[in-house]
């Protein structure tokens, strides 16, 4: 039995049953409570969290976590395990070598769990490196947070996304491999909607992939097996597809607009708007980039974090995803700078914490995670230092 400490970025072997003083508590359900409380467990589920007037006469040893604030454990609702953040092209060169693939990961997942994060949604590889990371960790051969794994992605063949999944040709072709591709197994069903934004060019978004019609088809044989959709899509017209075609999450969502907004929360489509992508560019300088690019990356952020924050006003369902595995977006750390991107948007941090973990859980349809209550197993909670 652990729990994640990411106030000392550790993992805490604990026995099934205990109990110990901590600093206070926070979590959507019980809200805040800055004053010590005795944390007590059993089953390896939290039995209570009592005022600290109860342990007049309490006997027995304490556990030493009296300067620790507990708090659902995070959730980062967008990653890519099988990218490493460094080298793009490498990376995927390395993919010829599945066994030093496999080492990064668990690397990766061990990460995760130090630094709090109890799930990963992950967008997917074609080789299926992230499927196999979600079976590890579930049978207990690797250590990790719970892995959700789209495992390859929809997109259409010879445009963007070939790292992520076979490419179909047309809608003919899919319907005649969905059965296989559904067979594989998939925890949510991916659709890249569009291709990438450019850097140099303000606006500029690769070619949309799929028609509306196309699009709600995805959708709706998804929806028939009880599987959820994200779409990767930015830009006017490849946004406006995913609205009309009905999926779930919109992944990344460049160029948002108003109208945008006012539509997904009619749908109850979340948003997962990735800011680190392009925040961390500019966060942790590089060469990498020229000086026209990186003002573009800076009118690109504004915008971002506009919308996000209006998203928030108009009370569209947001998420909070890393992208991580992209460039400048490192496993597990990243869910700090996006947690900061989200605040520095203009969203209150409680609210930010909200939505990596409570609301992160609705869009994982693993609706269990993401909470602190009685009954809450350890290992779904992280210790803190301060909020």
């Amino acid at each position: 039995m652990y729990i994640s400490c990411s106030a000392e970025r550790t993992i805490l072997q604990i026995p099934e049953e205990g109990e110990t003083i901590i600093a206070g508590y926070w979590s959507p359900e019980l809200g805040l409570c800055t004053q010590s409380v005795l944390l007590t467990w059993k089953d390896g589920k939290v039995k209570a969290l009592l005022p600290l007037g109860h342990l007049e006469s309490h006997p027995g040893k304490l556990l030493q976590w009296d300067s620790y604030l507990l708090l659902p454990g995070w959730l980062d609702a967008h990653v890519h395990l099988a990218l490493d953040s460094l080298d793009f092209y490498q990376c995927l060169e390395n993919w010829a070598q599945p066994s030093l693939i496999e080492e990064t990961i668990k690397g990766f997942l061990q990460r995760y769990l130090e630094m709090g994060i109890i799930a990963i949604r992950d967008g997917g590889d074609l080789p299926g490196f992230a499927w196999l990371a979600k079976n590890k960790v579930k049978e207990g051969a690797w250590s990790g947070p719970r892995v959700i794994s789209v495992h390859e992605a929809v997109n259409r063949g010879g445009m963007y996304g070939r790292f992520l999944g076979r490419g179909f040709k047309d809608l003919s072709d899919w319907q005649k491999k969905k059965i296989d591709f559904f067979g594989q197994g998939v925890d949510q069903l991916k659709v890249v909607v569009t291709g990438l934004i450019r850097f140099d060019d303000y606006q500029k978004v690769g070619p949309s992939q799929w028609a509306v019609e196309e699009l709600r088809e995805f959708v709706e044989e998804a929806h028939g097996r009880g599987i959820s959709v994200m779409a990767h899509a930015s830009g006017e017209e490849g946004i406006s597809i995913a609205v009309g075609g009905g999926v779930d999450s919109i992944e990344h969502g460049y160029y948002m607009t108003t109208r945008h907004l006012e539509l997904m929360r009619e749908k109850g489509i979340a948003w997962v708007p990735t800011v680190a992508p392009i925040g961390n560019v500019l966060k942790y300088p590089t060469e990498r980039y020229s000086s026209h690019e990186i003002e573009t990356l800076k009118r690109i952020l504004e915008a971002q974090l506009v919308k996000i924050y209006e998203a928030y006003r108009l009370n569209v369902r947001l998420g909070v995803g890393t992208d991580a595995g992209a460039y400048r977006v490192p496993h597990a750390e990243s869910l700090y700078d996006e947690l900061d991107w989200m605040i520095q948007a203009g969203i209150p941090k409680l609210e930010v914490y909200r939505m990596a973990t409570y609301e992160n859980a609705r869009i994982f349809g693993n609706p269990e995670l993401g909470t602190l209550d009685v009954g809450t197993p350890m290992n779904q909670l992280q210790l803190v230092k301060d909020l």
